[in-house]
């Protein structure tokens, strides 16, 4: 079925030769489309439209055929062809690439659709990154070779990758190819491609018979002298070569003119017009293997008069042949010649960045900042360094030129833009251990980076992360280049960069970078370090300079710097992922692995060894454990471990790592116990913790713990002061403080629910004062709230002389019937109310209220004022001023009195914070 479907297309092609007149070479396209190749195809797509148009104008006559064929991995195909070089440029449109993964392709395969599929004499362009994964096909090539020696067909191979070396065999099969077809083979850069074009430039626009093939060779020889003969009239010979050459010299029988079109390391192109006949010979030196090949063309298009050239051509007799040949600049057979568009192209102009301004038979350049004209058609750049009157760098600094641009760099121990230049403070140890310097310009910081970092949270980091050749190609691949600063890695990636070599394709990458050296502790500050990436064998192909700190708990920060190269990335360890402590906890060596341990404060070795911390709040008594502790003991801290559990409340704090229980300062509730002398009252609760130990057997350890808070009987709520805890009693000397808060208020009607808000209020004379008081926390059956004193002041000192009151020694002071007393003494609640007024005096524009608040031991007697009396005679309580303020009259009528709009009043609250201890 192979030679059936091979004789088929073969009569085809012998058809097609016989019904139409293909007087020209045919082009043939065979592009590797797997998934690398996207910038190669898009730069062929290019050249393919200059290098046409080219052709088409300087040989309009020729009738070719193009054909496209893609290979891929594990098909080849499909093969498109056309006569119409528009729809051979639509063809570029439905090239896709994809797949792939694995380096070696399947191009002889490929190559052998392309035969099948192109005319005799054409020439097969093979566009490439890779080596051939089907070379020892034997079949296969010993077919391609006879199609080739049928065809007489020329393969010339782009390659813009190697996958192994230029040794191995899976690509010295292009080298016997392109022998055997008078080819070539170009290692190039994908940006370089248009160079190869201009040999196709030359022959596609010659007929098929006007190529004579003089001289095929391959050599390994470093320097070495080839001859070769031209015995017939040629318009010109084509001098090319492959490989790594250093130079080539061309010498003939006579003077003559050679043009070098291409002149680049892996291959020339050399053009001599009108050689003369004689011996000819090329002496190269080469730095390995590379072939020559050189041919002659025969001229075409030949005129019996001069005067049918084109005005913009010139008629050149080849040894009595006349020829029209378009001048420079212009385009066409010599009968027809239209201006080049040397603007078209970047590859066709020299203006090097500028503006390109094509003109009939020129063009010149527009150059851009940072370059000059060195002529009409070329940008040359301006050396800034060369003077210093070119650039403005400071006088300390250093100048580095760069194309169109030049950089200023301050030296060592200097700290600028490189235009200013000051003395870098950071670089003479300014800061403490563990303190990075930041420069800043006349100035410097010094700042922890364990506080002030960037978190990079990807799992794709992870060293589990790897990626088969097979899926490469089509894997997208990440590059840290952009990362400049200090970071922490979080995540379920990793913590950590792993301190071993990683191979290639992990960590979502190519080249992965892990760090070379070991991780410091906290004790060593921040320490300097070396990244590594590994790629081509070695650990250590790439490397950068970064810096470490370990953080308390038990994080590591790094500083980096980018990456050498891309596509490299920074590793992240997988085992670490669980490696931060908790804020108890340090990072520390335990044995010979790190891990996390309670921090010293809170290190034990046994149950005993626990304390827990008390807290006296204003409703409860609370006693917080830390965790550390308990995975320290090898237990899991919950209520489980508490006995009578449902009698308390429970809390976990993730932000200190502490499980609290909480007591309710309620006398006989879960146990609690109150006890009180002359002036203070103690609640006690008593703790019962049970660890038990994991195994088949169980032993528990338990811990007695008593909490144990006093508080003061009469408490006065101070403004300017915190009364301090005088005492502590606990089985385990854990102390406590107690709290009171009281609040005081203006509010906004007689319901006292809803306080005015803000800074102030404005009033009028027709508005009533609501005032509030109201405490919190303590035994709800022992304390009630007593309003000793208030009065207001036109100023916010509560001592000024001038003083209204409005209570007095516990009583409303009835001169002024505007005032009422609902609640004093008689529970947590004080309320009254009063009229607003005014101080007499123009300087007097607003009022501030003092209360003087204490609580009363209700169970210890009475504490309600007794007011029938001209006065009374009050409780005996310490006494202090709070204070709420200012209140404005407010200047007209449209007073705003809703708690909802108006302006208001500061709501003031004091946390009362009482130590046990007794005054003996």
């Amino acid at each position: 079925m192979y030679r059936a479907a091979l004789f088929l297309t073969l009569t085809s092609m012998a058809s097609a030769l016989i019904n139409s007149t293909i007087t020209s070479s045919s082009l043939t396209y065979l592009v590797d489309t797997t998934g690398s190749m996207a910038e190669e195809i898009y730069q062929l797509k290019m050249v393919n439209n200059w290098v046409l148009d080219r052709v088409t104008a300087k040989f309009p006559s020729g009738v070719r055929q193009y054909t496209m064929v893609e290979f891929n991995d594990p098909y080849v195909g499909p093969v498109r062809f056309t006569h119409s070089k528009q729809q051979f440029g639509d063809f570029f449109n439905s090239l896709v690439v994809n797949g792939g993964g694995d380096c070696p392709e399947l191009a002889m395969r490929g190559l052998e659709l392309a035969l099948m599929n192109s005319p005799s004499n054409s020439i097969i362009l093979v566009l490439t990154d890779a080596s051939a994964l089907d070379y020892a096909n034997t079949t296969l090539v010993n077919n391609i070779r006879s199609l080739i020696n049928t065809t007489k067909s020329k393969v010339i191979f782009a390659i813009t990758g190697v996958c192994n070396t230029t040794d191995s065999p899976d690509f010295l099969i292009y080298r016997d190819i392109a022998t055997l077809s008078f080819g070539h083979v170009y290692i190039i850069g994908v940006s370089e491609l248009y160079k190869v074009f201009n040999y196709l430039d030359y022959t596609l626009s010659m007929p098929a018979n006007s190529s004579n093939q003089l001289f095929s060779g391959d050599f390994t020889a470093l320097y070495h002298n080839e001859s070769f003969t031209v015995s017939k009239n040629f318009s010109s010979i084509m001098i090319t070569t492959d490989g790594l050459i250093y130079n080539v010299t061309v010498n003939g029988p006579s003077l003559f003119t050679m043009d070098k079109p291409v002149l680049e390391l892996w291959g020339y192109v050399l053009m001599v017009k009108k050689p003369p006949n004689g011996n000819w010979s090329v002496v190269v030196y080469a730095g390995g293997l590379h072939s020559i090949r050189v041919e002659g063309f025969t001229p075409f298009n030949t005129t019996s008069n001069c005067s049918k050239c084109h005005v913009n051509a010139t008629c050149e007799d080849y040894f009595g042949s006349l020829q029209c040949l378009c001048k420079d600049c212009f385009i066409g057979d010599g009968f027809n010649c239209t201006d080049v568009d040397e603007c078209a192209y970047n590859w066709t102009n020299s203006c090097s960045g500028g503006m390109c301004n094509n003109k009939i038979g020129s063009y010149s350049c527009t150059c851009p900042s940072g370059y000059y004209n060195a002529s009409p058609t070329s940008c040359v750049d301006i050396n800034e360094c060369s003077n210093s009157t070119l650039n403005k760098c400071h006088s300390l600094a250093t100048c580095v030129n760069s194309v169109g641009n030049y950089t200023c760099v301050c030296p060592y121990g200097y700290f600028g833009n490189g235009h200013n230049c000051e003395v870098n403070d950071c670089t003479r140890a300014v800061c403490s251990l563990g303190m990075d310097c930041v420069k800043t310009t006349g100035s410097y910081l010094c700042v922890d980076p364990c506080s002030t970092y960037t978190t990079l949270n990807d799992p794709w980091r992870s060293t589990l992360n790897y990626v088969s050749s097979a899926y490469a190609g089509s894997y997208s691949f990440t590059c840290d280049n952009d990362k400049a600063g200090w970071y922490r890695f979080v995540g379920s990636g990793g913590t950590r960069i792993p301190e071993t070599c990683m191979p290639p394709l992990s960590c979502g990458t190519h080249a992965p970078m892990w760090m070379y050296g070991v991780h410091p502790t906290m004790s060593d500050g921040v320490v300097n370090r070396t990244a590594c990436a590994s790629w081509s064998g070695n650990c250590c192909y790439w490397s950068s300079a970064i810096r470490v700190k370990a953080c308390p708990s038990g994080y590591y920060v790094y500083q980096l710097s980018g990456t050498p190269a891309c596509t490299l990335a920074y590793c992240t360890y997988a085992a670490t992922v669980n490696a931060s402590c908790e804020a108890d906890e340090d990072w520390n060596l335990i044995g010979k692995e790190y891990g996390c341990t309670c921090k010293s404060q809170y290190k034990v070795s046994a149950l005993s060894d626990v304390r827990p911390e008390l807290t006296c709040g204003i409703n409860e008594m609370k006693a917080s454990f830390h965790k550390c502790q308990a995975r320290a003991l090898n237990f899991n801290m919950s209520k489980d471990n508490f006995k009578n559990n449902s009698c308390f409340q429970f809390q976990e704090d993730k932000f200190t790592n502490t499980f609290s229980v909480l007591s309710r300062l309620q006398a006989g509730n879960c146990g609690v116990q109150s006890s009180q002398n002359l002036t203070h009252v103690t609640y006690t609760s008593n703790l019962l913790v049970t660890s038990e130990t994991p195994g088949i057997i169980t032993r528990s350890d338990n811990l007695t713990v008593i909490v144990s808070c006093t508080y003061p009987l009469d408490l006065m709520i101070s403004l300017s002061q915190v009364v301090k805890p005088i005492s502590k009693s606990t089985v385990i000397n854990v102390g406590g403080t107690g709290q009171f808060a009281v609040t005081m208020a203006l509010f906004n009607d007689s319901s006292y629910l809803v306080p005015y808000v803000g800074s102030q209020v404005s009033l009028s004379f027709k508005d009533t004062l609501y005032i509030g008081a109201y405490i919190q926390g303590g035994d709800n059956s022992t304390y009630v709230l007593v309003m000793k004193n208030c009065y207001a002041t036109p100023f916010s000192n509560p001592n000024d002389t001038l003083k209204y009151y409005i209570i007095k020694d516990s009583c409303p002071n009835k001169q002024d019937s505007s005032i009422s007393v609902s609640q004093n003494g008689v529970s947590r609640e004080g309320r009254l109310s009063v009229q607003m007024f005014q101080f007499v005096g123009n300087n007097y524009d607003s009022v501030y209220l003092h209360c003087e608040l204490g609580l009363c031991n209700a169970v210890s007697g009475s504490c309600t004022p007794s007011c029938s009396g001209a006065r009374s005679a009050g409780l005996d309580m310490a006494t202090q001023d709070l204070t709420i303020g200012p209140i404005k009259r407010a200047e007209t009528s449209n007073v705003v009195t809703s708690a909802c709009a108006s302006p208001i009043l500061r709501l003031s609250t004091l946390l009362l914070m009482i130590i046990s201890s007794v005054f003996l």
